[in-house]
């Protein structure tokens, strides 16, 4: 706790002193003046600027969400305050906000959730391509209100103009392509916009294709994954197992050590790290005076690997316990020939993941000029989702390893009643409804069908100095494996928040929220009966889960999670100052957490889901201010830093929390050119959960430049350069479960040239 307290204490004068975000600081100066345009947030309940919601909100858009666009939406956000980049390896990477990762945040596409597997396991990269977005919106703590029982941690809205609300009042065209020397990708992105009388269409696409990813050193650290085995070893010990056990514990390992010889440890790149996506938007709409209504459809594929690793040695143990197992020795044999007749005796190599995704959105909305009703907006989307898992094995051959599909469809409608005095309010309904599946030799999860039904709404009331804002949501959660061991939950989620004007451009912010999360399908099913409602009796019947190499056990006893957060902030967004600060504490009674058990089967360790009451608590603060303002260039500091302490209230830490992080940044602007400068220091995490190992810090140094040229009346070309991890240091993210045997991308250099009309 000492070491907690010095690190918040930190964090916070730093935080206090100055801070930093690409939404709070000030965007280029001349060609870059779209961006100092004030951001209207669509996420929060009434649609104001940043200044004006009760909600700590951050904003990626224009110039700043291209400088920061990274392959997944973890890697994106990674830099914005309060929030951490768990990746699975350079194709995967999920946001972490405030310590909250998984079912915790809500990842949502023009406000409408994603449907895809990525909640179930951290090797699923999620289904959204963030390099066509035209601003991301991530709302930092609960937010279940708007957004339903899911959102504990936060929401992330990734907004494009699939479906136009607005008719364009000229067409428009862009095409982009960047060349990144870490990993050799190329991407290629190209957007048309326009309309033909009271029809606004959208179109765009891309395609991403990249080798493996360099790195400085060694992609496996070997004396770390050799550490964590003797901390499973003495684990084994104080949970009471035999010493006759423990040696053949010792024999086993050393056998695993004689098997995981095969694995390369490759230097200098990440093996199987290359990766290929494509895909593509059409929409329209038809715009009226009152309204609008729109249609769009998108494919989006995705091919990555796993890095060679825990993934493969994973598959490798489970074929090796299937060819030592003899309790039918002649159905053994037969099944072993049937292998080499087709080609599947081998070793696995290494494993890919396939994704493939089809979406189809409808939206509209109506403004009303009198009545009790201003306005009504509905959306909804239906989506096609199917992931393989490929397994690769030595003498070239493939096979689908694994199926996961996620096939349904997700709506809400929203209506805004006109002004009561000084009150306003939005008032909604949201719908869920889902089919789960996954087919193959890691099916750990029966097929399910998943459905939600939420109310919600949010009142403000508006009044000098003073805005306020009480909400409730009521949400209905049922999971049905296709047994008898279905699983309903009714949740209640209500807040109240206070913004007090003190003047000079500055608000103070007062929040309480009570919020309430149904357990999901892997929670509650892994390795489960839906019969019996029960761990399977013969440990036979167990399926390892090879992203986390854990035999993983549900509990369809869960309850609900409760979260009771508080939160208090101080936000100046006008003038040569501004920023944020905000601090929380956030008690979650029931936090469901995967725990080890301390049995083992086949060399396997069991992990089940369990629950326990659980505290969050964190500073995040940024700032920024002008340094110098001349005729033609203007500089730009800012400083930034967060922190997350995050315990369990019977003792020990909770898993995988991310590491304080403290930064700065300078910006130089003139006519038509910028340069930043961004150095974040990272520290490290010796706050580690009982079966988890500490994680180095790292200084991270990156840049961004660009030109922009005018090319004829209403045509420009824009060169950028961004380089990363500038230092070349070896970072291992403590948020990843691959971070032994994966590091973060080593220094790359990217080049780009974009062309709007």
């Amino acid at each position: 706790m000492n070491n907690s307290r010095k690190k918040l204490s930190t964090a916070i004068s730093l935080a206090l002193a100055v801070g930093y975000n690409g939404g709070a600081l000030a965007q280029d100066e001349a060609d870059h003046i779209e961006d100092q345009i004030v951001e209207i947030v669509v996420t929060a309940a009434f649609q104001e600027s940043e200044a004006e919601t009760a909600l700590p909100v951050g904003v990626l858009s224009g110039e700043a969400l291209r400088e920061r666009i990274g392959n997944s939406l973890g890697e994106t956000l990674k830099n914005e305050i309060g929030v951490a980049n768990a990746s699975f390896g350079p194709g995967v990477g999920h946001p972490v906000i405030r310590g909250q990762s998984g079912n915790r945040v809500k990842v949502l596409q023009n406000g409408v959730g994603v449907t895809d597997a990525s909640s179930v396991s951290a090797d699923h990269a999620i289904a959204v391509n963030t390099s066509t977005a035209e601003r991301l919106e991530v709302i930092r703590g609960p937010s279940s209100l708007l957004y339903g029982s899911g959102a504990i941690g936060g929401v992330v809205n990734v907004i494009d103009n699939r479906i136009p609300e607005n008719l364009p009042e000229e067409p428009s065209f862009v095409v982009q392509q960047t060349h990144n020397t870490v990993n050799s990708q190329d991407d290629t992105l190209i957007r048309i916009d326009g309309a033909a009388g009271n029809v606004a269409f959208h179109l765009d696409a891309f395609r991403r294709r990249n080798d493996n990813v360099e790195i400085s050193g060694y992609a496996i650290d070997e004396a770390a994954v050799e550490a964590l085995e003797e901390l499973i070893h003495e684990h084994l010990e104080e949970e009471g197992h035999h010493e006759d056990d423990l040696d053949d514990h010792d024999d086993d390992h050393h056998d695993e050590d004689e098997h995981e010889e095969e694995v390369e440890n490759t230097h200098g790149f990440i093996g199987n790290s290359d990766g290929e996506s494509s895909g593509g938007n059409f929409g329209f709409s038809f715009v009226g005076d009152s309204g609008f209504i729109g249609f769009s459809v998108s494919e989006l594929e995705d091919n990555y690997g796993i890095p060679l690793g825990v993934h493969v040695h994973a598959h490798g143990e489970e074929e090796h316990a299937e060819e030592e197992h003899d309790e039918d020795e002649e159905h053994h044999e037969e099944e072993h020939h049937e292998e080499d007749d087709h080609g599947h005796g081998e070793e696995v190599e290494f494993v890919r993941s396939d994704m493939k995704k089809t979406r189809y959105d409808v939206k509209g909305g109506l403004r009303f000029s009198e009545g009790w009703i201003q306005s009504i907006q509905a959306t909804a989307g239906f989506s096609d989702y199917l992931l393989n898992e490929i397994e690769v094995f030595e003498d070239g051959d493939s096979v689908s390893g694994t199926s996961f599909s996620n096939e349904g469809s997700e709506g809400r409608v929203t209506l805004t009643h006109v002004p009561v005095g000084n009150w306003t309010g939005v008032w909604g309904l949201q719908f869920t409804d889902t089919v789960f599946s996954a087919s193959g030799e890691e099916a750990f999860i029966p097929e399910s069908d998943v459905n939600a039904l939420g109310i919600f709404g949010v009142e403000r009331y508006n009044a000098g100095n003073w805005t306020g804002e009480i909400g409730i949501r009521l949400e209905d959660n049922g999971v049905d494996p296709s047994g008898r061991c279905e699983h309903g939950s009714n949740t209640t989620s209500v807040s109240g928040s206070v913004l007090y004007d003190v003047g000079n451009e500055a608000n103070l912010l007062f929040a309480a929220t009570r919020s309430q999360r149904a357990p999901q399908v892997e929670e509650l099913y892994s390795n489960v009966s839906s019969d019996t409602c029960a761990r399977f009796a013969d440990d036979e019947d167990l399926v390892l889960h090879a992203s986390s190499s854990l035999l993983e056990i549900g509990n369809p006893l869960l309850e609900e999670e409760t979260s009771s957060n508080l939160e208090f902030g101080f936000r100046r967004y006008g003038g040569n100052f501004t920023g944020e600060f905000s601090a929380y504490h956030n008690q979650i009674d029931d936090y469901i957490f995967l725990d080890l058990t301390g049995e083992e089967f086949e060399e396997q360790q069991l992990a089940a889901y369990q629950a326990r009451d659980a505290r969050f608590t964190g500073i995040e603060g940024e700032v920024s201010f002008d340094v110098m303002e001349g005729e033609n260039s203007s500089l730009a500091l800012g400083v930034f830093g967060d922190l997350v302490n995050a315990e369990f209230d019977s003792g020990g830490y909770v898993p995988r929390i991310p590491a304080s992080k403290i930064g700065a940044e300078l910006r130089w602007f003139g006519d038509n050119w910028s340069v930043h400068l961004h150095a974040t220091r990272v520290n490290g995490q010796e706050d580690v959960a009982e079966l988890e190992l500490p994680t180095d810090g790292y200084t991270l140094l990156s840049f961004y430049a660009d030109y922009h040229i005018d090319v004829g009346e209403d045509n420009s070309l824009d060169v950028f350069l961004r380089g990363e991890n500038l230092l070349d240091e070896e970072i291992r993210n403590h948020v990843s479960f691959l971070k032994n045997y994966a590091p973060e991308p080593g220094r790359g250099v990217m080049v780009g040239v974009r062309f709007e009309y």
